[in-house]
């Protein structure tokens, strides 16, 4: 149960109100969270709440600067059968990119947005960004393994001929 940061009571909700946003000369009404204590009538936005709204913010900005937001990255990923850790690898940007894009933590480059764009639309791009990982869209759940180096082994979506290993050239 949350407490209120300045009485300590346990009557606080927590409310969303739409704000007024503007960014590149472009208004947008964005919900924004935050807590108000029955008890003392204070208003403060905790931590998380400060996280989410700026996954909201960053999302409203992807939007006006016509890139896929953090759900559309998520839905594309999962149209195109790869886990976080394949579509990292496919695509690039880092072992935990697309972790923080569907998280709106990161904003994607225009190039990676367009990157996933074209495996979206164009089915032998996909491919060949496929073939560069060695990897084969199978019916598989468990049989292909991505192993990072110093972590557990984990399993992926995708089925591939052999076990694709990663090194640190593969993120750079």
């Amino acid at each position: 149960m949350n407490h209120c940061i300045y009485c300590k009571s346990g009557s606080v909700n927590v409310l969303t109100e739409n704000e007024e946003f503007t960014y590149k000369g472009k208004s947008v009404q964005i919900p924004v969270e935050f807590t108000l204590c029955d008890n003392c009538d204070k208003e403060y936005i905790d931590t998380k709440q400060i996280l989410k709204n700026e996954a909201v913010v960053r999302d409203a900005k992807k939007s006006i600067d016509d890139l896929l937001t953090s759900a559309e990255i998520k839905q594309a990923r999962e149209d195109l059968g790869l886990t976080q850790a394949q579509a990292s690898l496919v695509f690039g940007g880092g072992r935990n990119a697309f972790s923080k894009y569907e998280r709106a933590e990161v904003t994607q480059s225009k190039s990676m947005d367009k990157l996933i764009r074209v495996a979206l639309n164009i089915p032998d791009g996909f491919e060949y960004l496929l073939k560069q990982e060695s990897i084969k869209i199978g019916s598989g759940f468990y049989d292909n393994v991505i192993n990072f180096p110093n972590q557990k082994r984990t399993t992926t979506h995708l089925k591939s001929t052999s076990e694709i290993e990663v090194s640190d050239r593969d993120y750079g």
